[in-house]
């Protein structure tokens, strides 16, 4: 599994097959629409995944995802730079 929880939206690769990818926000004075994207290409993202302010729940983002897969996290709507989490993937 690899965590980060710097520069949430940095370009992430997956390498293992059937990977899941997860994220907990640990600090948002406002809700939050979180969805994976490949490489900030809105055509090819998921579904967006609600992240109430205050909600500290780690959340899935995406599922089954093949090696070499490369994805980033996008806020839907406005962006929000005031927010803060740990993403997970290869899980």
């Amino acid at each position: 599994m690899r965590t980060a929880s710097a520069d949430l939206h940095a370009v992430r690769t997956i390498t293992v097959d059937g990977s899941d990818v997860y994220l907990r926000v640990t600090a948002s004075p406002v809700d939050l629409e979180i969805r994976w994207s490949r490489d900030g290409d809105h055509r090819v993202a998921g579904s967006p995944v609600l992240f109430p302010a205050g909600d500290r729940s780690r959340r899935l983002l995406g599922t089954n995802f093949r090696a070499g897969t490369t994805f980033c996290l996008d806020v839907v709507g406005e962006a929000r730079p005031d927010w803060c989490g740990v993403v997970d993937w290869n899980v």
